[in-house]
């Protein structure tokens, strides 16, 4: 199995700081998936990378004698990224720069940082600035050149707005799953769920259509007894017995609540859309963009197929 040069730079990340956690904050990853990568790695060399018999109490991580041979080769896969990095810069036109990225929180957390944290890890000179921003207001601020790259969602089957002078490159579909209270009996029947409370977001919001084409097929109106903007508090209701609500994959992964669970598959709720906007002309996408555009699919590819 070949090694994947992304995870021996994952590795030197972690040699560096002493540990995960601190590699995690240096790459804009989660300590989850830098310890991911790094058994993945071990997986892939067929080979102990980390002395697991030291860890513990506080002490710096070690790496096994193989460990710091294949960080000794990160290095060098790091510095031949960079060169590769600025080389091709030069010759596009220099990928450099600053690059505004907006999104809602979501996809800050599991697509933008991670993308951020893999242009880091390349050496690029590109310098990303984020901005956690609702779609209107970002719509408005790409038109007027604010922002270069604005993560958007929207409901699989819908059509995106057309808005002339921007265009929309699909990244990922991500599924709604629905989630109750731990607690509430199972099987999970949609046209009893529908007779439970809901917690949901505000008329027009993406998770609120889904949850209405759900009682439209079930043919009876929900009580939306919450209201929530955020999926961390959307979840943190739904724990505390207060309410089923409709969330997404993406979501569930990196805010999982103990007092809350899945339904079972026979509650199908579809799927959203994320897509990325962007100004559309003869000198748009910058080559920065271009650069976090394309960090930004793999992102999302490793999202879809992870591992």
């Amino acid at each position: 199995m070949s090694l994947d040069p992304r995870r021996l730079l994952v590795l030197r990340a972690v040699r560096r700081a002493g540990g995960v956690l601190p590699a995690a904050r240096a790459l804009h990853l989660t300590p989850s998936a830098v310890s991911q990568a790094v058994t993945r790695l071990e997986q892939e060399a067929g080979l102990a990378l980390v002395d697991r018999s030291r860890r513990g109490g506080g002490r710096t991580l070690e790496l096994t004698s193989a460990g710091h041979a294949l960080a000794d080769r990160a290095e060098e896969v790091a510095e031949a990224l960079a060169l590769a990095e600025r080389e091709t810069a030069s010759l596009r036109g220099a990928a450099s720069g600053p690059v505004r990225v907006g999104g809602f929180a979501t996809v800050l957390r599991r697509l933008v940082a991670p993308a951020v944290g893999s242009l880091s890890l390349a050496g690029s000179a590109v310098v990303p600035e984020v901005l956690e921003v609702d779609e209107p207001t970002g719509r408005r601020a790409v038109r007027a050149g604010r922002l270069d790259l604005l993560i958007v969602e929207r409901v699989l089957g819908d059509d995106p707005p057309v808005t002339p002078g921007l265009a929309v490159e699909d990244l990922m579909h991500d599924a709604y799953r629905v989630v109750v209270p731990a607690a509430w009996p199972r099987p999970d029947v949609l046209e009893e769920l529908l007779g439970r409370p809901w917690v949901a977001g505000p008329p027009g919001q993406p998770a609120r259509l889904v949850l209405d084409r759900l009682a439209a097929a079930g043919e009876r109106r929900p009580r939306v007894q919450h209201t929530c903007l955020e999926a961390s508090a959307t979840l943190a209701l739904v724990g505390a017995g207060l309410g089923a609500a409709v969330v997404t994959e993406l979501a569930l992964a990196y805010l999982p609540h103990p007092g809350a669970r899945a339904t079972s598959g026979s509650v199908d709720a579809g799927s959203r859309v994320l897509s990325v906007v962007h100004r559309s002309g003869r000198a748009d996408p910058s080559p920065a963009a271009v650069a976090m555009l394309e960090a930004l699919r793999v992102q999302a590819g490793e999202e879809v197929s992870p591992g």
